[in-house]
């Protein structure tokens, strides 16, 4: 789910960094700073869209650090998966054990065993999947419906989220399949 939250916090600026417009500077400070980080409230930050002061600058008694901080209240536009959400993507790639699945901002996995609600056979020559029975295939650039069941966090050894889905349920799957589901 794609949220835009505001936020407001300290920040230290550099006095050598006046020339320009403080604002800009700050913004700028903020984007270099969050943009792209994987934070566990907000999920991925994408933008910081914008940023104002709304403090005087305050010089902190600390030995050595010359910066003078303001209060400074700005959005971000973040993305956290949601898990049961239904999200839409684009099968970016597909290996034998299963599919990936661009979500924008990140990359969801479907295993081969929850693509279908029946076997199904890896195509190489493809870069796809095809079901045993039915004969439907899912390939690079389909673009496809399923669910999160199971969200796991940035940790020591990874370094983004990791969302694995399922297309084994109603109305989940390529949107061709979806779309003779409602009219049958």
């Amino acid at each position: 789910m794609y949220k835009l939250v505001e936020i407001e916090e300290w920040i230290g600026i550099l006095p050598g960094a006046y020339e320009e417009n403080i604002t800009n500077i700050v913004l700028e400070e903020l984007r270099n700073r969050l943009e792209g980080l994987i934070d566990p409230e907000l999920g991925v930050i994408l933008a910081v869209t914008e940023a104002s002061i709304v403090s005087d600058g305050v010089i902190l008694p600390v030995p050595g650090d010359p910066r003078i901080f303001y209060r400074v209240r700005y959005k971000v536009l973040s993305f956290k998966p949601i898990l049961l959400e239904v999200v839409k993507g684009i099968v970016r790639e597909a290996r034998q054990p299963g599919i990936f699945i661009s979500l924008g901002p990140i990359d969801g996995f479907i295993h081969k065993s929850q693509i279908m609600d029946e076997p199904v056979e890896y195509l190489p020559e493809r870069r796809g999947f095809r079901g045993v029975h039915s004969g439907r295939v899912v390939e690079i650039g389909d673009h496809v419906r399923a669910r999160i069941v199971q969200i796991s966090k940035p940790t020591k050894r990874t370094s983004g989220l990791r969302v694995a889905l399922t297309m084994r349920q109603p109305y989940l799957g390529k949107e061709q399949w979806v779309l003779s589901q409602l009219k049958s």
